[in-house]
């Protein structure tokens, strides 16, 4: 993976993740040469200042498209926004939970995606599904032609977005695939502003997504799947295995025990508080994990992360279903991968492993994403 930031995994993650989602790297390189500089001269990561770089970015970035609405030069506005947009995603990523600052920058956030959506070809539609006395905050990306298509459930991992992801449904889009890219309890909107926590039975939340598309007109109810990324690829074959109105699946990044993951993550020895190991992998702090799961401590976390697990939803997976894994995942580890893969039942079931030599070998391909991104969304349509 593309180390921007040397020695500091989750920086260089989101880097990479933003350059993934159509950041640019000329851009993300004047914000962060200097946090770069510093962190290569020692200094020890200071997230502050992190947030300082990208908020600068952001509003740059957003008054260059605000200058080109005004002159009506709307493909300009429109790269500008959806960039600018995911900017300001990445300057309130690891502000701690309930900093005010945060709230603000992830309305901006949500705000300049909406100018960029309401420019974009093909359309990108906002959706808000009830659910749980909340919503799931949503995006409907329709593919070209008439008639009723083929549709899938979009969504990321543990602090990612449906802004995020919406490159993905533009891919899909192109392959004659609508998407409904959500954020599921745990996620972006859904948690931010509905305050809904991760929830071990994604099945669902994916159930009230399935219930919109099959209510549309231009989706083909019998041609609907599922994809997600990151601890995407635990929610999404635990949704597959009890929502049999899937059709296919794929695993984008397989995770077989997710409570496991998080036992490598934190330091746990008898008689003392659980605490976070500093050194582990990770793409978002510890603060934001207690958030995201609801929990006072990482004691807690630990105990409401128990049931993330596929043990016993494995045997249930009968969709067609495909898992793509990098042999270096750093996060999860390709072995989890192929304990999940050997557990399914499905005769349809197929898994890419992307070796370092030829690109992907990390987390969910972030290192080169595009080959992952082609093969899944073939693959959806040779499935649905």
């Amino acid at each position: 993976m593309f180390q921007y930031f040397p020695g500091n995994y989750m920086w260089s993650l989101a880097v990479n993740r933003a350059l993934a989602s159509g950041g640019m790297l000329g851009e993300i390189d004047w914000a962060c040469a200097d946090l770069r500089e510093a962190v290569a001269a020692g200094a020890p990561s200071d997230n502050e200042a992190w947030h300082l770089a990208w908020t600068k970015l952001a509003r740059q970035v957003e008054g260059i498209a605000a200058d080109a609405a005004a002159k009506g030069r709307n493909v300009t506005a429109r790269d500008h926004f959806l960039r600018a947009s995911l900017y300001f995603q990445w300057a309130e990523a690891f502000l701690k939970p309930g900093d005010d600052r945060g709230a603000a920058l992830y309305r901006s956030h949500l705000d300049t995606f909406a100018q960029g959506a309401a420019r974009s070809e093909p359309a990108i539609e906002i959706v808000d599904i009830p659910f749980d006395g909340g919503t799931l905050y949503s995006y409907f990306v329709r593919a070209p032609g008439g008639g009723k298509r083929p549709a899938v459930v979009l969504s990321d991992g543990l602090d990612g977005t449906k802004e995020e992801m919406i490159y993905v449904a533009l891919a899909l889009a192109q392959r004659g695939i609508s998407t409904l890219a959500v954020d599921h309890p745990g996620q972006g909107a859904t948690l931010r502003l509905s305050g809904l926590k991760a929830r071990h039975d994604s099945e669902v939340a994916a159930g009230a997504a399935v219930d919109y598309l099959t209510g549309r007109p231009d989706v083909d109810a019998q041609r609907i799947g599922i994809v997600a990324a990151s601890m995407g690829g635990y929610y999404a074959p635990r949704a597959a295995a009890y929502e049999k109105r899937f059709k296919a699946c794929v695993a984008w990044g397989a995770v077989y025990d997710y409570h496991s993951v998080w036992m490598r993550r934190f330091k746990v020895q008898p008689g003392q508080g659980v605490s976070l190991d500093v050194t582990a992998a990770m793409g978002t702090t510890g603060d934001h994990i207690l958030h995201i799961v609801g929990a006072k401590d990482f004691d807690q976390a630990l105990r409401k992360l128990e049931p993330f697990h596929l043990r016993e939803a494995a045997k249930d997976i009968t969709c067609d279903i495909l898992i793509l894994h990098g042999e270096e995942d750093r996060q999860t580890p390709a072995a989890d991968a192929r304990t999940l893969f050997e557990a399914i039942p499905s005769p349809r079931k197929e898994m890419r492993v992307f070796t370092r030599q030829e690109g992907g070998a990390a987390h969910v391909q972030l290192d080169r994403p595009e080959p992952a991104l082609s093969m899944l969304s073939d693959w959806l349509v040779d499935h649905l």
